[in-house]
């Protein structure tokens, strides 16, 4: 009798009553969670089936994974390549959005190198005049930056207004 627990002037059951109950409940739970478990491998199992060829080989694991982890999206992205692949296989586009070529991912698809005196013969003497020009702003912006320390873009500044200004002035 000294074995039994009370709780505010309750008398219940012995604690040998309480562990063979505690017992139970635990088999209980491995019974269900292996049950569960049985459950959730059937379906994903069923799933890795119905994809076929996608989760084939190397990847069978990595998507059982996926499945198990977050099943929305691992359904979602399986949907999308089971709809590319058969695109694919219909001769259509490997994109969803009907395109098969790939775009270049900066804009200089139309632009063409402009070869010096390509525009004819009037056109190079006044790319050499110019590019002279230029040279001559660019050195003396050297000059100034070297001699008096200031930043490039400055002295770039100062030798167009003295250069040009003295030229077109």
């Amino acid at each position: 009798m000294g074995t039994e627990v009370k709780v505010e002037g309750r008398e219940l059951a012995s604690a040998e009553q309480l562990a063979n109950a505690l017992r139970l409940e635990r088999a209980k739970n491995k019974v269900l969670l292996d049950e569960v478990l049985g459950l959730e491998d059937e379906l994903v199992n069923r799933q890795l089936e119905e994809y076929g060829e996608l989760t084939a080989g190397e990847s069978r694991e990595f998507w059982r994974g996926q499945l198990l982890s977050n099943r929305v999206q691992a359904e979602a992205a399986l949907k999308q390549l089971a709809e590319l692949a058969a695109a694919k296989d219909a001769g259509g586009s490997l994109k969803p959005d009907g395109g098969d070529r790939r775009r270049p991912l900066h804009n200089r698809a139309a632009v063409r190198p402009v070869q010096p005196g390509a525009a004819g013969g009037s056109a190079a003497p006044a790319t050499g005049a110019a590019e002279s020009k230029a040279a001559a702003v660019r050195n003396r912006a050297h000059e100034l930056k070297k001699a008096e320390g200031i930043p490039f873009p400055v002295a770039f500044r100062r030798a167009e207004k003295e250069l040009l200004g003295k030229v077109e002035g």
